[in-house]
């Protein structure tokens, strides 16, 4: 278990999600991150020298001194929670409202509504049904597919508290994400835990029933609430072959102690489970983030060894955590070189299983601009007899023909003798359509380098534009850039597309009706752009009628004006609702949005709100 500063690392469920530009067809449709291009993320983890401004991804605690710090475009992942909690949550780790929510089920079973904590019946006892895990988590599980339940986490958990009614677009981590009925259980009279006890109905009834109640928890939350990003610490499957589809509506997954077991032990089951570990990612679907966190010791041939492990397995949009087990990231420039002379993948990883062997043992390799890397667990030493056709460089920069890799090793080799220059970072890295113009930066971090870059999808080489100041465009393009030093070496392309629109972006609220308890005493409309703008966007809104009586009788809320900065595409509008005493009819909030500054109105510009009165 890791602790940052105070807090257990398990396996986490947070949140991020990513979307693929626009492309004409002759330019390459491959899946391109769009945040930041910057591979260092961290859970748990600080930046090694307190630079939060190149930090890629960050998921933990709400350190929102940090979050100001990083990139605009950076991921910014608050910890959290959503299938199981018990009191100490309130204050600590999860900042779960665990009393709140038992108050809300009271309040609902007074009503003689369902219960939303889930219970099970054991010798004739109703006892509450618990998470445990290694006998270091005891949690109450929660009927997480309600959908009364849903609205409780949205508005009360993630609106209110993580988000503190400002901060807003983050991405969510979600703790404890091992979805497996047989985790569950009860503890008896002398306080032993019991497990595969079936839940009272209508709760879930077995693997399959959880699972799918997963499944509709993740893509429910995001029909009610896009810009909410979610990344989850994956964890055991009751049922492997529907990873994909539990992790469809969430936005990435964090691999907390990614390759460790294979260096802790030997056999089967540890080779077994990289392969497993393997094939989850290989089959991921494209654009969604990846954070992997390998607990290395310091031991300086682990990192360069689980370095290229995560090369060869991550995605596209991938992030090492690489830590000191201090919650302090280890010095990045014990493995930039590797990652300036590789670059980015150009191909999909591929393996070879060993002869009479289990399916893990196998050998890892994959293809860069820049090389190839080989990862060994065939369980004996290699040899690699590279293909003829092309000059090959080992990682001392000596040609070779061949290369010998012991088991559980990794080793690459180059293309070019060259020592890369680290390639330049091209921002911003907007998703999707820009409205307007957008002002492009490209930047090295090398002194007295020379970056020359192209418009029009060409190599960038000596004759192209030296780049001196912000690139305006006003039209689409791919922007490729590249580094040459004052010593002669360059770096590999950095690209970013922009598909450019003078259409007007519509505002709108993002559904037109919703409804909820008294009880919540708070509604978050949500209004947003169908694209993002490149220029500041502004929206009015007005309280337009309704049945409730605003002046905090029944709600309090006045007239007022949205500003999406260029960028966003969110904003959610706070509602405060007054949970009273009086016995009355449902009631409605009506709302209307008018009066546009660079966009123009959509469909769904009146809000109806109804409150269900709870006495």
């Amino acid at each position: 278990m890791k602790k940052y500063p105070v807090l257990l690392a398990i396996v986490i469920c947070i949140f991020i999600v990513f979307q693929n530009g626009v492309f004409p067809q002759n330019l390459s449709a491959l899946a391109t991150r769009k945040v930041i291009n910057n591979e260092r993320g961290f859970y748990y983890v600080f930046p090694y020298n307190d630079d939060w401004s190149k930090v890629g991804a960050y998921i933990g605690l709400a350190h929102y001194d940090s979050f100001e710090a990083m990139n605009q475009e950076a991921i910014r992942g608050i910890q959290g929670r959503f299938q199981h909690f018990h009191s100490q949550d309130e204050n600590k780790y999860a900042y779960f409202p665990y009393a709140e929510l038992k108050e809300y089920e009271t309040d609902e079973l007074n009503q003689n509504h369902p219960p939303l904590w889930i219970t099970a019946r054991y010798k004739n006892q109703r006892k509450p049904v618990i998470f445990e895990w290694l006998s270091k988590e005891k949690a109450q599980g929660v009927n997480f597919a309600d959908e009364r339940y849903i609205n409780f986490f949205i508005k009360k958990y993630v609106r209110n508290k993580l988000q503190k009614n400002s901060y807003q677009n983050i991405w969510l981590g979600l703790d404890n994400c091992a979805f497996n009925y047989s985790l569950y259980g009860v503890f008896d009279e002398k306080n032993n835990f019991i497990n595969n006890v079936k839940w009272e109905k209508p709760f879930p009834q077995n693997n399959q029933d959880f699972l799918q109640s997963v499944k509709y928890f993740f893509k429910r939350v995001k029909e009610l609430a896009p810009d909410i990003k979610i990344i989850c610490n994956e964890g055991s499957i009751a049922d492997e072959t529907q990873y994909n589809q539990i992790f469809a509506n969430t936005d990435g997954v964090i691999l907390e102690d990614f390759l460790g077991e294979i260096y802790n032990q030997d056999g089967n089951y540890a080779r077994d489970k990289i392969y497993q570990i393997y094939l989850r990612m290989k089959n991921f679907a494209t654009n969604k983030v990846q954070i992997y966190q390998p607990h290395t010791h310091d031991r300086d041939e682990l990192i360069h060894d689980m370095y290229l492990g995560y090369l060869i397995f991550g995605g596209e949009n991938r992030f090492l955590s690489m830590d000191n087990d201090q919650s302090q990231e280890i010095d990045p420039k014990r493995y930039i070189e590797i990652k300036n002379a590789l670059g980015n993948p150009t191909s999909p990883a591929t393996d070879q299983q060993e002869i009479n062997k289990s399916q893990g043992y196998r050998l890892y390799s994959r293809s860069y601009e820049g090389g190839i890397i080989y990862f060994n667990l065939t369980g004996k030493t290699q040899t690699i007899k590279l293909k003829s056709g092309k000059k090959y460089f080992d990682e001392d920069h000596r040609p070779v023909t061949r290369i010998v890799i012991q088991d559980k090793t990794a080793k690459y080799v180059v293309f070019s003798p060259q020592v890369r220059a680290e390639k330049p970072v091209i921002s911003p890295v907007q998703e999707g359509m820009i409205t307007g113009e957008v002002l492009v930066n490209i930047e090295s971090k090398i002194p007295n380098a020379t970056i020359r870059y192209t418009l029009d999808n060409s190599e960038p080489n000596q004759n192209s534009r030296i780049y001196i100041s912000p690139i305006k465009l006003t039209k689409s393009a791919m922007v490729k850039a590249k580094v040459f030093t004052p010593n002669g070496s360059t770096s590999l392309i950095s690209s970013t597309y922009y598909s450019m629109t003078n259409k007007l972006p519509q505002v709108e609220f993002h559904v037109s009706a919703a409804s909820g308890s008294e009880f919540l005493n708070m509604d978050y409309p949500l209004v947003k752009l169908n694209y993002m703008s490149g220029k500041t966007v502004t929206v009015n809104y007005s309280v337009v009628g309704g049945t409730a009586k605003n002046d905090g009788i029944d709600y309090k809320l006045g007239n007022g004006q949205l500003t999406f900065k260029a960028g966003e595409q969110y904003k959610y509008l706070p509602i405060p609702i007054i949970n009273d005493d009086q016995k009355e009819n449902n009631e409605t909030i009506k709302i209307k949005l008018y009066q546009t500054v660079n966009a123009k109105l959509g469909n769904k510009n009146l809000y109806t709100y109804t409150i269900k009165d709870n006495d």
